[in-house]
């Protein structure tokens, strides 16, 4: 009878313990939630116990404050608009990383090109060589005393490169990359600071970037124009800025969009480009077997139709399910699988029929790979989208675009570089 009554004592205290839920918070309730607490803390968790009572804990660097709640009175707190958005990470050195990748990719040359596009001289040379390690200090300077969100470290870094872009097209000239690329940079970081964007929704704003320039060129096809990317200024400038107004009306339309994650947001590219590409490469296999291709025009209808099917898919996905940073960046690898096994069955088999039909066997390939991988990685939506980035690094010449003389030094430099390490 004591032995029985000695192995229930555990099980009795276990019963006993109270059981408490991780809330889910995002930037606008944890900025109200810190008017809990006389210190500014590190970061903020919420819990809920079984009786409905709200926990705060404050973390500090060396101690730990918690508040409890009732649930009207939390309830209550919440839901309130804060007077101003409260940055609780510290996401400097990431900011500090992709602002010297900007400033040695992108700055380093366009600073001397705004001022003088056709003579580079001693001093231009000069200007150039030293504008990274000046930028960046500054960079380092202006911030060392403030906390930098993830989403605005993020947020600069990309508006530093879609910047790049959009100045030198839309002023028909490398002297508009700098001073736009800046501007973006600058834009991105201080909204990235007071509205509480975050990584995944600036990556959605990308997204939409990329998304401007191809709806401009498949709709011009759809209608009979020709997609050159060597087409008059004029045009250019069109596309550019589609980009620019489909870029920022994304971001703001994400505003609230607190769970979407990193990978959600790469995973979004993925099935708009996958769909954009499904039927088109239906349509050149069958185009191969009966020998006779059809008018550009349906190709870019199909490619329409299927990007706006795979834009909403994707959609659907991030409201229902999150996908980590790194799973995202594994499914952009995995149409180089697909190809890769596609081409070697190619060499094996040997047959002509079979080259006829590669786009939809690659295509049923890569859709396969890419549906096992999301469901391997993919969870129920249950977590904010914090700063779940894996360490993902790129940089990007626009000058081959903008320069045509084939004797400037730019037109030797790649135009994309990017590395991933795990």
């Amino acid at each position: 009878m004591k032995r029985f009554l000695l192995l229930m004592i555990p099980a009795v205290m276990v019963l006993a313990q109270e059981t408490f839920i991780k809330v889910k918070t995002d930037r606008k309730i944890e900025s109200n939630l810190v008017k809990l607490f006389d210190l500014l803390p590190e970061r903020i968790e919420v819990f809920i116990s079984s009786d409905s009572t709200y926990f705060i804990e404050a973390i500090y660097r060396d101690k730990k404050l918690v508040k409890k709640l009732p649930s009207a009175e939390y309830r209550g707190l919440i839901v309130k608009t804060p007077l101003k958005m409260v940055t609780l990470e510290d996401a400097k050195i990431s900011y500090l990383v992709g602002q010297t990748f900007n400033s040695l990719s992108i700055y380093s040359w366009s600073l001397p090109v705004m001022f003088s596009q056709d003579d580079f001289s001693k001093g231009s040379a000069a200007i150039g060589l030293l504008t990274p390690l000046i930028y960046t200090s500054t960079c380092f300077l202006l911030t060392k005393d403030r906390r930098i969100s993830s989403g605005a470290a993020y947020g600069s870094f990309l508006g530093g490169i879609e910047g790049a872009f959009h100045g030198g097209w839309i002023f028909k000239s490398g002297r508009g990359i700098f001073p736009v690329s800046l501007a973006e940079n600058v834009l991105d970081f201080t909204l990235g600071q007071n509205m509480g964007f975050t990584p995944a929704m600036y990556q959605r704003k990308f997204n939409h970037c990329l998304y401007g320039y191809y709806h401009y060129y498949s709709t011009r096809t759809l209608f009979g124009g020709r997609a050159d990317w060597g087409e008059p200024y004029d045009l250019i400038q069109l596309g550019t800025i589609l980009s620019l107004a489909e870029g920022y009306t994304s971001l703001f339309l994400s505003k609230n969009a607190e769970d979407l994650t990193f990978g959600d947001a790469l995973f979004e590219l993925r099935t708009s480009t996958m769909g954009a590409e499904a039927l088109p490469l239906i349509l050149a296999t069958i185009d191969a077997h009966r020998n006779n291709y059809s008018d550009e025009r349906l190709y870019a209808a199909l490619s329409l139709a299927g990007h706006s099917v795979g834009y909403l898919w994707g959609n659907k996905l991030s409201r229902d399910y999150d996908l980590p940073g790194a799973a995202g960046v594994m499914t952009w690898l995995l149409p180089y699988l697909a190809h890769a096994a596609t081409g070697g069955i190619a060499v094996l088999v040997d047959n002509e029929g079979f080259l006829d039909t590669y786009p939809s066997i690659y295509l049923t390939m890569d859709v396969l790979l890419t549906t096992i991988c999301y469901k391997a990685f993919a969870k129920k939506s249950i977590d904010m989208g914090k700063a779940d980035i894996p360490n993902f690094n790129m940089s990007i010449n626009p000058m081959c675009f903008v320069l045509k003389d084939k004797n400037k030094n730019f037109s030797n430099m790649p135009f994309l570089t990017f590395s991933y390490t795990f």
